[in-house]
């Protein structure tokens, strides 16, 4: 039993009972981020469409002194991928396209389109290689880039596995999901955006790239040292487009939230389609667990943009995260909080005297990979997702690795410990959770 210990941690990370909230704990908590320069961001609690709690936090703007407030946009990364998953869904319930159409339908040139399907596609399912782990790519994002100079970058990358194998993110899946939004409705993306999903719901706070009008735009910061520096390089968001290129406010996007759970935008079928999660992916949705409390959301990084959202269809809980600037702080530490404070448990006052750090990608790079050990019954999987380095057993949700060294990785809410080493020429890493060990080997 001993051996499976961790996984059930991981599904069971906190044995939470239905009590009070602990709502107004929750200021003193937020206090003790913003007095050690933890983060700067917004969060959002909603149940049932009430706001439970709100707070901002830092920076908006450092060198104009204007402090981020409830109204501030962020970049939100990869939730823009729920909106495209979203758009999908209309255009296969208008018959304008099939989950089962192939990509050659669309574009033939791409390896493997024949055997590619949009479902593949929406389940990250495809074996197309992930654009953003091209070497060299953080180069040129600051530079614009043409759909058709993308298009010919993905024809010339290697496959990484037959379609429909197995699960890996790849955010050339979406963008191309992007294409085909396109070529299916007539419109162009922001175009469809607008009118099937911020039209209807009437959200006048969303954006695809950038406002021209940054009053009320967090920029993105970068801690080096004991200075806040803007992030360099600053992305051109033709390169995250409908893979990750939203900009939204914490309302904003809740009302998306709601709305795309209560019919508002796709039908009960497809939202039933879209919530089947496979290998830890639904389309252009996840889940993540709380106790016996499944939450359904997404993750995203962009810059130094973190986003969160999680919405629990059982009770009416959703919890909208945005930070644009991190003290070596992992922002999963605050939505665990943010839920206990819900779920009514103590909340956790982080010490800061022994912080993250920052870790070089080539590093993170290194350590990618299916891992095993013969004693133990499922593999570890590590890999890179929004430039943080996640492991995933197999079956299991995905957690994110915070780094305390070039070798040293926590995932805190189970008490996992992982510390990567090499031997005979071969990656391992060293498995802890309480009186637990094991090495694991990449194969």
């Amino acid at each position: 039993m001993k051996r499976i210990a961790f996984i059930l941690c991981l599904i069971l990370v906190f044995t939470v009972s239905a009590q009070n909230p602990k709502i107004a704990e929750l200021d003193s908590l937020f206090d003790h981020y913003q007095k050690n320069d933890a983060f700067f961001g917004n969060v959002l609690l909603k149940k049932d469409g009430t706001v439970l709690y709100e707070r901002s936090v830092g920076y908006q703007n450092l060198e104009n002194n204007k402090k981020n407030t409830i109204n501030s946009l962020f970049l939100i990364g990869s939730i823009t991928k729920t909106y495209t998953a979203t758009l999908i869904l209309q255009l296969a319930e208008e018959n304008k396209l099939n989950l089962s159409d192939k990509l050659a339908r669309y574009y033939p040139e791409i390896p493997n389109a024949d055997k590619i399907d949009i479902e593949m596609l929406l389940r990250h399912r495809s074996g197309l290689y992930n654009y953003t782990n091209e070497e060299g790519f953080i180069e040129n994002v600051s530079q614009p880039i043409s759909k058709e100079s993308f298009l010919n970058k993905v024809k010339g990358y290697e496959i990484v596995f037959e379609p429909d194998a197995q699960y890996e993110y790849s955010n050339t899946n979406y963008m191309l999901l992007g294409y085909i939004i396109e070529d299916a409705s007539g419109n162009s993306y922001k175009k469809q955006l607008e009118e099937e999903i911020l039209g209807r719901l009437g959200l006048k706070n969303t954006y695809l790239g950038r406002p021209l009008d940054k009053t009320h735009f967090a920029k993105s910061y970068l801690r080096k040292g004991d200075k806040w520096e803007p992030t360099v390089p600053e992305w051109n968001t033709d390169w995250a487009w409908s893979a990750g290129a939203l900009a939204a406010t914490l309302e904003d996007l809740a009302v998306f939230y709601k709305a795309l759970f209560s019919g508002k935008l796709i039908a009960q079928e497809s939202l039933e389609k879209m919530l089947d999660i496979k290998e830890g992916y639904g389309y252009g949705i996840t889940s993540f667990p709380f106790n016996d409390k499944k939450f359904y959301g997404h993750s995203g990084g962009i810059e130094s943009y973190r986003s969160t959202v999680g919405y629990n269809k059982e009770d009416g809980v959703l919890l909208v995260q945005f930070v644009n600037a991190t003290n070596y702080f992992n922002p999963n530490d605050i939505s665990i909080q943010l839920l206990n404070g819900v779920y009514g448990k103590p909340l956790d006052f982080p010490d800061f005297s022994r912080r993250p750090v920052e870790v070089d990608g080539e590093v993170l790079e290194g350590y990618e990979g299916v891992y095993d050990n013969p004693e133990f019954p499922l593999d570890i999987k590590v890999y890179i997702k929004d430039n943080e380095l996640y492991g995933q057993a197999t079956g299991q949700g995905a957690f994110p690795l915070t780094p305390y060294s070039n070798t040293e990785f926590e995932f805190k809410p189970a008490g996992i410990k992982m510390s990567f080493y090499k031997k005979d020429g071969k990656q391992l890493f060293l498995f802890k959770q309480g009186n637990i060990k094991f090495d694991f080997i990449r194969k």
